[in-house]
């Protein structure tokens, strides 16, 4: 059984592995979001940005309050704030580790994990191995049996 094509909202054109996901729609842009942010935040987030590129194809699903990182679901996303980040990674397993400031187990498979990042130096090996972790599952081949 090979994965089924995303389906794309006729009306904001959000691509979605189920088709008529319930999401708001609208249309938003990085540039929305950078805009009126400092310089240190805009750094850190295309920083963000290039670890996640550095992980495979990926498309910049931006909504009203962030911006997410898509294979065929989204595996991770990020909100522009005061002094930086707030980020998630989805993990199919819960990761215990201090960084996380809070876990959601929304499926026994996809386990959204919260971190903040507020300087460049955050933003080491470490995020950059729960990334790739978390592409894998954004690709969903763990379905296909």
């Amino acid at each position: 059984m090979a994965l089924k094509n995303l389906w794309i909202c006729p009306k904001c054109g959000r691509r979605f592995v189920n088709r008529n996901q319930s999401h708001s729609c609208g249309h938003y842009t990085i540039k929305q979001h950078l805009k009126g942010k400092s310089p240190h935040v805009i750094a850190l987030y295309k920083r963000f940005l290039e670890l996640v590129m550095q992980c495979g194809s990926v498309i910049l699903a931006p909504t009203k309050t962030r911006i997410g990182f898509q294979v065929r679901m989204i595996f991770a996303a990020v909100s522009l704030k005061q002094g930086g980040l707030n980020c998630h990674v989805v993990l199919s397993r819960v990761l215990k580790n201090p960084r996380f400031t809070r876990i959601e187990s929304i499926s026994p498979q996809n386990n959204v994990h919260h971190f903040r990042i507020q300087s460049m130096d955050e933003l080491d090996d470490e995020v950059h191995a729960w990334l790739k972790e978390a592409y894998q599952v954004g690709e969903q081949k763990r379905l296909i049996p």
